[in-house]
This record gives C-alpha cells, sequence and structure tokens, in this order.
C-alpha cells in the first residue's frame, strides 16, 4: 500500500520462479514515480520487490520445486544482487541457518529501514538467482507526525509514499500546508475581490485562522464594498451602484459585463 496504516502487517514471500517475477525495472515498479538521479534501473529477473512499513513482519517460504531441490537465502549487497555471487562461507550473510522450506520469520535486523537485497542459491549456484530468485527489500519509516500521540497529518491530509521515495511523507488537504499539515491557507481560495492581495497568518490555531486583504483604493470588506456612493459611480463603468451599508457599496453590473 502506498498510504501509512496504523497497524503493523505480516508480509508472505514466496520463493518461486513460476508467476512472481518481473523482467525488468518497469515491469516490476511502473512507469510512475521519480527516481533518484543515483539510483540506475535494475533490468534483469528478480521476485517483484518488496516495499515494508517499518515494523512489518516478513515471513519467507519456498514453494514445492525449490524446497525440494534445496536453497539457501542470503542478505548481499546491492553489487551482489546484481551479480548474483556472494561468499557462501559467510554465515552473517545467511538469513536463515538452514534450507528455506515451510514459511519461517524473517529477523528484524534483516529488515530495518533502508533497503535490503536477498538472493537465493543453491551450494553457492548462481544460476537459479540469476532466473529471477533474488529480492529487492524496500522498509520504510514515516515522517507525518511530531509525537505518537499526534493524528498523522493532523488529520488534515494522508501519509502517503511513492515507489521511488525513501520514506512516507504528508500529502496535504485543500487549504493545509507544512511538514505535518498543521498551517491553514486561508488565502488559497483567494477571497479577496477585485485585485486585491490576501495575506493568510498561516495559523495552526483552527480558531485563529485569519486572512487580511490589501484593496486597491476605495474598496474595503475583502476588497468587494466599495467606499462611498461617488467612488462607486467612478468604478462602476457599466453597472448600477447598490447601497449596502451607510458608508459602502456595490456594483451590479448590467448584462454581458463583469
Amino acid at each position: 500500500p502506498l498510504e501509512w496504516y496504523l497497524k503493523k502487517h505480516t508480509i508472505q514471500l514466496n520463493w518461486t520462479l513460476i508467476g512472481n517475477i518481473c523482467e525488468n525495472d518497469l515491469e516490476c515498479w511502473g512507469s510512475q514515480g521519480k527516481r533518484q538521479v543515483s539510483e540506475q534501473p535494475f533490468s534483469f529477473p528478480q521476485i517483484c520487490p518488496l516495499q515494508l512499513q517499518h515494523g512489518d513482519k516478513l515471513l519467507m517460504s519456498a514453494d514445492e520445486t525449490l524446497k525440494t531441490y534445496g536453497i539457501r537465502v542470503f542478505n548481499v549487497s546491492r553489487e551482489d544482487f546484481e551479480s548474483c555471487t556472494t561468499n557462501a562461507e559467510l554465515k552473517n550473510q545467511f538469513v536463515f541457518p538452514h534450507n528455506t522450506n515451510e514459511s519461517e520469520h524473517v529477523e528484524a535486523k534483516w529488515i530495518t529501514p533502508g533497503h535490503h537485497y536477498f538472493i537465493a542459491l543453491r551450494e553457492g549456484d548462481s544460476q537459479l538467482c540469476k532466473l529471477g530468485l533474488r529480492l529487492n527489500v524496500s522498509v520504510k519509516t514515516q515522517l507525518c507526525r511530531a509525537s505518537p500521540l499526534l493524528r498523522l497529518c493532523s488529520g488534515n491530509g494522508v501519509c502517503r509514499t511513492d515507489f521511488y521515495e525513501g520514506t512516507y511523507h504528508c500529502r496535504c488537504n485543500h487549504r493545509y500546508f507544512g511538514r505535518f499539515c498543521e498551517r491553514f491557507d486561508a488565502c488559497l481560495d483567494n477571497p479577496c475581490q477585485n485585485k486585491g492581495i490576501c495575506l493568510s497568518n498561516g495559523s495552526t490555531d483552527p480558531n485563529n485562522r485569519t486572512y487580511k486583504c490589501l484593496c486597491p483604493p476605495h474598496f474595503t470588506v475583502n476588497c468587494s464594498e466599495i467606499i462611498g456612493e461617488g467612488n462607486c459611480h467612478t468604478i462602476c463603468e457599466d453597472g448600477t451602484c447598490v447601497q449596502l451599508s451607510p458608508v459602502s457599496f456595490k456594483c451590479i453590473c448590467a448584462s454581458g459585463f463583469s
């Protein structure tokens, strides 16, 4: 999911060469999102990449064919992920101390925030890996609230990510802004008429979300009312001046004029 969920999930990954392999970077991730310039696209078979939230649990298993044949899963560098190589003697790269069989939890140390790369080999042979038994896992945190006691994005937006982003960020609802959508911009709806300039105080206080209009001469109240009947007749070229208060008027335009 591209939107942050509060309840942690358990994700099941089945090592298989049947039905879950993408052949290149575009097929794996799609065309959406902006890639970091430093990242080069993958152009080789791999298991469809996983995107996890920090705190999710990951289970790994092997299909019946690979279970019978026997594979070991290794945590490797990006370079070894691309080349399907590893030092099979380095036990600190073993995800499990045995061949991958039934569904088993991946230790938390292998799925900390960031990118993680896994490959599956049989007795050091890279053939299965090059056919697609390699997995790119992205583990992301969220930067959507200043404190765990607060609502995500202050309740004024959604906490989302894109495939090529490293974390979840707030996408604010209309008229809200700020890192956590905690600020309100009353000027986004352009309340100042007749070319008036709106200045918002950007308040985080819901009871004090005010703005002011810098109005052209002779205008007041959101720049919609004209001060004095004489000014109204001067400004209102093709319409009728209508009194709104003892000192203010409004121009009601003739048909076809605005």
